[in-house]
């Protein structure tokens, strides 16, 4: 349970730890990065040192990213009142804001709305009015309000007075995807700690450390196709995105002689049997996000494809995701300008999807452009 698990996070462990050193740690902390990399993680081990009656300070750095570090390091003691409860994830003084909290809301009307963002309703009851009362054991209370680019506008404005003057005992870690998303007052009331990817071999060794018996093969192509998040990198092992994988790449290997219609039908498929898994896993989200998300997932399938057999033309094979197929990618005819086109496509058909464009438009247009740049492939009846 100490802070020191984090790993790879070298700017946020430093950013925690000289304001814990100096005694000056905001109230509203902005933890921004992709999903999956430790945000929530820093989150919860930084509450437990607000909280812990005896935090202690390692005499040496625990870790290589803070070697150097100038000030004292400090971390929960794992063994008070305070740290089990914490670990047990039973702390009172410990409040997690998640999407699906609406379900808890003591009014009826909220709790049978789709909960399909951190509404004012939901941010008023367990946070603002949560915060105007006295920590139950004493010390502090701390806030972690995960996808809080999901706060909607106005539950944003209505948070402002919170984020720029909690009690004293009060602390805010906000947990981002996307910073755009949050309203720039917002924005302003938070000190930002910016997280970044973890590195491949992290990763890949961590899979194969979690994942019983998964090959060291598959564990690179999730960690590599994951770019750097462990969390999505998991998600891939659940999903068991390698059969997908396969089948992208077999699509996009005929595509220049293939019709665009059957194989549109078949990614929204799978994007749909995607979709579902991730309904499965968050329950807020609405059946046309969870589609545009399995989308979404298959279109970086095509990316990473496409971004090996870039890496093939101008000889960058020892940096290839798809190891395996690095002699297909040799023979796909496909040169860098048009791979380069090819993942330009891909981007822009992401776009689409956020602009709430049809799904099916929006793969037909994909396929379309792609099949211009793939050449066709030899019929062997022919040869």
């Amino acid at each position: 349970m100490s802070i020191f698990e984090v790993r790879h996070q070298h700017r946020a462990q430093q950013i925690v730890q000289r304001a814990l050193a100096g005694g000056r740690l905001p109230h509203a902390y902005l933890f921004h990065g992709p999903d999956g990399i430790g945000k929530e993680m820093l989150a919860e081990r930084l509450a437990r040192i607000l909280l812990c009656e005896n935090p202690v300070h390692p005499p040496t750095p625990p870790i290589e990213e803070l070697a150097g570090f100038d000030g004292p390091l400090l971390d929960a003691c794992g063994w008070c009142q305070d740290c089990i409860l914490a670990q047990a994830r039973t702390h009172p003084d410990i409040h997690l804001i998640y999407n699906e909290l609406h379900k808890l809301h003591p009014d009826p009307m909220v709790r049978n709305r789709k909960g399909l963002g951190l509404t004012v309703d939901v941010i008023r009851h367990f946070v603002i009015n949560a915060v105007g009362t006295k920590p139950l054991r004493g010390r502090a209370k701390v806030f972690i309000i995960r996808q809080a680019d999901r706060i909607t506008a106005g539950a944003q404005n209505a948070l402002l007075k919170t984020l720029e003057e909690p009690p004293g005992t009060t602390y805010l870690i906000l947990l981002v995807t996307n910073l755009d998303r949050l309203l720039p007052t917002t924005r302003s009331r938070c000190q930002a700690v910016p997280f970044g990817p973890l590195p491949i071999e992290f990763v890949t060794a961590t899979l194969q450390e979690v994942v019983p018996d998964i090959t060291p093969e598959l564990a690179g192509l999730y960690a590599a196709i994951a770019q750097g998040s462990l969390g999505t990198a998991q998600r891939y092992c659940q999903d068991s995105l390698d059969a997908y994988n396969a089948k992208i790449i077999d699509t996009l290997g005929r595509l220049g002689s293939a019709s665009v219609p059957p194989i549109a039908k078949q990614w929204l498929k799978d994007a749909e049997t995607l979709g579902a898994q991730f309904r499965n896993r968050d329950k807020g989200i609405s059946d046309t996000e969870a589609l545009r998300r399995g989308l979404k997932t298959l279109f970086c399938l095509a990316a990473t494809w496409f971004g090996d057999v870039l890496r093939v033309s101008v000889g960058a094979q020892q940096s290839l995701t798809n190891t395996a197929q690095a002699r297909q990618m040799t023979g796909a005819g496909v040169g860098a300008r048009q791979a380069a086109s090819a993942i330009k496509a891909v981007v822009d058909a992401e776009r689409h999807l956020e602009r709430n464009v049809s799904t099916q438009l929006v793969v037909e247009g994909l396929l379309i452009r792609l099949a211009r740049l793939v050449p066709v492939a030899p019929n062997p009846d022919n040869s």
